[in-house]
């Protein structure tokens, strides 16, 4: 062990994401993880972790961190900016903190979450195969308040990296993704599954690691008893308010409402930056499409980060 990261400012919402929990979802347990898992890659890389070794999530506001002993970070995502006892640091590159030093990430102008990684990760036990903080239930962490602290791995300290700029994604609040038709997408008329597909929606303020709440044209599915079935990350339903909702990592494994589209696996971490505000618009693909995506995407992030899953 070499000392701990100890929280000064957990800003609005902070926890520890990484690996997510596995084969738990027949006791409806999510598996959590980050919910934007390449900039949470990414910050593992520059300061020569894998992948997906667990790191701080944090939400559109700051948070501020203090190291008793000295270690390499780096925060990429929706943050672009920080600093060290006051001196400028930028996102996208390692930076070492010193002994008895605080780190501060400032807040996001675009997109929702931040993650900070720090070189040899967290000295923490996993939970049910996992490193990630089921925040809804408690089980395997909780959000980080000012007084928390966490234990760090030793590790030497690694060789500067930043991230080269082809593998930095853009964070906007303009975003097209990528979807399935969904099982009960023939519960929406002609006119409205049209709409759904052509037109845009925005980001409403119920928004959360759950899911966000979509407005925009109305989808009203036709009426009639759905028997309980699977819901996932990225799975679009049709409630009787007609504001369609889109789950996120935190989001229940079951649902009763109309599952009118899946957004693919190769645009999931694109859920994790919508705000408030952001406009989404969906786009109709086949499920060979789908593994086209997913394809391509790994093969450009694994040029990089070999070891990479999404």
């Amino acid at each position: 062990m070499s000392g701990h990261m100890h929280i000064l400012d957990g800003g609005l919402q902070t926890s520890v994401q990484g690996k997510p929990m596995a084969g738990q979802r027949h006791i409806a347990l999510p598996g959590a993880g980050p919910a934007d898992p390449i900039s949470l890659a990414l910050a593992n890389w520059c300061v020569g972790n894998a992948p997906d070794m667990a790191g701080l999530e944090i939400t559109l506001s700051a948070v501020s961190l203090h190291f008793d002993h000295a270690a390499t970070i780096a925060f990429c995502g929706a943050a672009t900016s920080g600093d060290i006892d006051g001196t400028p640091i930028e996102a996208g590159q390692s930076h070492v903190v010193p002994a008895g030093a605080a780190l501060r990430v400032h807040g996001a102008r675009s997109g929702v979450r931040s993650y900070i990684a720090v070189a040899g990760g967290f000295d923490l036990p996993e939970t049910l195969g996992g490193t990630s903080a089921y925040l809804p239930a408690g089980v395997g962490g909780h959000i980080l308040r000012a007084g928390d602290s966490l234990p760090l791995r030793t590790s030497a300290l690694p060789d500067q990296r930043t991230v080269p700029h082809p593998y930095r994604p853009p964070i906007t609040d303009e975003v097209a993704l990528h979807c399935l038709a969904g099982p009960e997408l023939d519960r929406l008329d002609q006119g409205q599954r049209r709409a759904f597909f052509s037109e845009a929606f925005t980001i409403g303020q119920r928004a959360n690691r759950i899911g966000c709440e979509l407005s925009g044209p109305a989808l009203h599915a036709s009426p009639g008893d759905i028997a309980s079935a699977a819901v996932f990350p990225g799975t679009i339903q049709a409630p009787p308010s007609g504001n369609p909702f889109l789950l996120g990592v935190d989001a229940q494994t079951t649902g009763g409402y109309p599952r009118i589209a899946q957004i693919v696996r190769a645009d999931r971490p694109s859920i994790g930056q919508l705000r408030p505000g952001s406009r989404v618009r969906f786009i109709a693909v086949t499920p060979a499409r789908a593994h086209e995506l997913l394809r391509r995407k790994l093969l450009l992030w694994r040029s990089l980060m070999p070891q990479l899953t999404l």
